[in-house]
């Protein structure tokens, strides 16, 4: 590990920020009045900042400098609009890390989104924003310098909670991270904030107010390390695991027991469930819950793939059918199978629509980015869904229908003949099954995947060496320095995002299931650490009377979603996490994949009311523990996808656990 220079009175007065007055600056003023009481592990240095005095402590400890900081009020007037903190020089051309919002400047973000960016001015933005709160600047021989601010909140009159900011700023070939008293800027600008939408709006918040003798204290800790290029999101898992520990650490019990908890989203499966006649799925959007309340809805559809999941939904009922010998979920389940395979198919062999809509009985792709396309993203897990299903009823000797094997068979040939010249997948078709576009993005891994698995069901070596040869293509693209990280597989959110990396986790996973090669296993393990990054490894507290602090509900466990959307969410590879750490030996990953799952327990409708909702076993899409939309409270936006994905890990787990 790289050795941090010593922080004397010298270096901590460069360090040092202390601003009086609106907008607030990056203002350095430089310690006066300086005194040093040198204890050798510890050092105290004491002077003052303009009309602010400051008591630093500064100690080395685990190849890590503590810094905390004492600000007060030595006059005998009041210093109003004050902001104070740090700012931590770091390497030159810096690549910057910082969890949920910076991924090496966020590149692949679409030039008419609005997502923050730390290379047009800085960035800085409230702490309960990042699932780690550090800042990673790595140089480009691979050195890094991470700034955390360690979540210490004070609570108001009015029982606010209130947190301190962290961002930073790159420009001219240099970098500094800045840990603040709670203001944020965003493009340079100050008091700025980030909300939904890709919106930005003006904000007063993080100035302070001392009066005579009172005082803000600051912790934070300085960590010099190396990484391999591209990967200084790794040093910020590996800090955040010594800082924050609880989640990887030891399992954690969430509040519904993983029985209890599948048959909740088994009550939510049934009360979704629509058949008539031949037609038979899983709504998308019930007759509950806020999407109706926008007109225009269809009053019955079904997605298959993204937020839909229509055919995971029929393989969790399947598979709760089979081992409890429950007919009636395996023939529904069935069903929604043979409408899928039956109805769904385009004029292009292979290619196949991923949307019903029963109003009309039409079938269609999607919406994307003003174009009428077939999501890659969706087809691809769709088809895995098919191929998952195959495979169970194998496992149960149950007979599979040709024309399951000749739709999996179709699709794999036609992914596999569709890719751009980069190797890749695109993000869509057209309706003449040509690429949408040749937009270089993550958005097709899933497609890929699909490609794994159907060499597997079918026994087909020439879909084994397409499958590597696009799995080869991906991590030229993402896996090697992360200089593209992942993107756009958050279809609706046009950058980088969570969903990517966790659809090229689950594609390297398949992949080792296929080939046996352990190098599969060794690039999961990084990608395990990116993905770790969008999980919150520390619980920040919400204000006084909001709906998560009262329900007791913690966000450690909970993943976010994309440098656009700052919310929580259910979406996450907590199984196949578990699972590398088991063939592994990492009992870090182990815990993590459980822990995440478990957390998921929470939000859950168990009764009638809870939650804003009236039927068994709903859950919101988003809870809101940041400011970036109504912070301290979630919503009753609520996609079938949100009960299948944390059902599909949950069923695996007690299949593990139960063989």
């Amino acid at each position: 590990m790289t050795a941090l220079p010593p922080i004397g009175a010298a270096q901590l007065s460069e360090m040092l920020v202390a601003s009086v007055g609106r907008p607030w600056r990056e203002a350095a003023p430089g310690l006066t009045d300086v005194e040093i009481d040198d204890g050798g592990a510890e050092v105290r240095i004491e002077g003052r900042l303009g009309p602010v005095a400051v008591r630093a402590r500064v100690r080395d400890a685990a190849g890590r400098t503590e810094l905390d900081l004492h600000w007060h009020n030595p006059g005998a007037t009041t210093i109003a609009d004050l902001v104070v903190g740090v700012r931590v020089p770091g390497p030159a051309n810096a690549r910057v890390t910082i969890p949920q919002v910076i991924y090496h400047d966020n590149p692949s973000a679409a030039p008419d989104r609005t997502v923050p960016h730390v290379a047009r001015g800085g960035f800085v933005t409230e702490l309960h924003r990042l699932p780690i709160p550090a800042a990673c600047l790595q140089g480009e021989a691979g050195d890094t310098v991470t700034l955390v601010a360690v979540p210490d909140p004070d609570e108001d009159a009015e029982g606010r909670a209130r947190y301190g900011s962290l961002g930073a700023v790159t420009e001219n070939g240099t970098s500094r991270a800045l840990a603040l008293s709670g203001v944020t800027m965003f493009d340079g600008e100050a008091d700025i904030t980030y909300v939904d939408k890709a919106r930005t709006e003006p904000t007063a918040s993080g100035y302070r107010t001392l009066e005579p003798g009172e005082s803000i204290r600051q912790r934070f800790v300085i960590v010099a390390g190396s990484m391999p290029l591209g990967q200084g999101f790794r040093e910020l898992v590996r800090i955040g695991a010594e800082l924050f520990g609880e989640g990887g650490d030891a399992v954690i019990r969430g509040p519904l027991e993983d029985q209890r908890h599948i048959d909740l989203r088994l009550a939510a499966i049934d009360a979704r469930a629509f058949t008539e006649g031949e037609v038979v799925g899983y709504q998308k959007f019930p007759a509950w819950g806020m999407p109706r309340w926008h007109p225009g809805r269809p009053a019955v559809d079904f997605l298959y793939g993204w937020t839909g999941q229509c055919l995971r939904l029929a393989w969790c009922e399947a598979s709760v059918g089979l081992q409890r010998g429950e007919r009636h979920r395996v023939d529904r389940a069935h069903a929604v199978v043979e409408h899928y395979v039956n109805g769904s198919g385009t004029n292009v062999p292979g290619m196949r629509h991923n949307s019903y809509v029963h109003d009309d009985r039409r079938w269609q792709g999607q919406n994307l980015y003003g174009r009428h396309i077939i999501s890659a993203r969706a087809h691809g897990e769709t088809m895995s869904d098919l191929a998952d299903l195959i495979t169970l009823y194998r496992r149960y000797s149950k007979p599979v229908p040709q024309t399951w094997l000749a739709a999996l068979r179709e699709a794999a040939d036609f992914i596999s003949a569709t890719t751009l010249p980069s190797g890749i997948v695109p993000l869509g078709w057209t309706e003449a099954g040509e690429p949408a576009d040749d937009l270089v993005c993550a958005a097709g891994i899933p497609a890929a995947q699909a490609v794994v698995k159907a060499a597997e069901v079918l026994d087909e070596p020439r879909l084994r060496a397409r499958a590597i040869e696009m799995a080869e293509a991906y991590h030229r693209l993402f896996g090697v320095d992360f200089d593209m990280p992942f993107a756009r597989s958050t279809l609706d959110a046009a950058c980088e995002d969570k969903e990517g990396g966790l659809a090229y986790l689950e594609l390297l996973m398949a992949l080792h299931d296929l080939t046996g090669d352990g190098e599969y296993l060794q690039r999961a393990l990084v990608t395990a650490d990116w993905l770790l990054t969008w999980v919150y490894h520390w619980n920040p507290v919400q204000d006084r009377g909001a709906s998560l602090r009262e329900r007791g509900f913690s966000a450690i466990g909970w993943p976010g979603v994309s440098v656009q959307n700052h919310h929580l969410d259910v979406f996450f590879p907590s199984y196949d996490m578990w699972r590398l750490g088991r063939l592994t030996g990492d009992e870090r990953l182990q815990h993590w994949g459980r822990n995440v799952t478990s957390a998921m327990g929470q939000g859950i409708c168990t009764a009638p009311g809870e939650w804003e909702f009236d039927v068994v076993g709903e859950q919101a899409e988003a809870f809101y523990v940041t400011n970036w939309q109504n912070r301290g409270f979630s919503n009753t936006w609520n996609p079938s996808w949100v009960i299948a994905h944390p059902l599909w890990q949950l069923l695996r787990f007690a299949d593990t656990e139960t063989a």
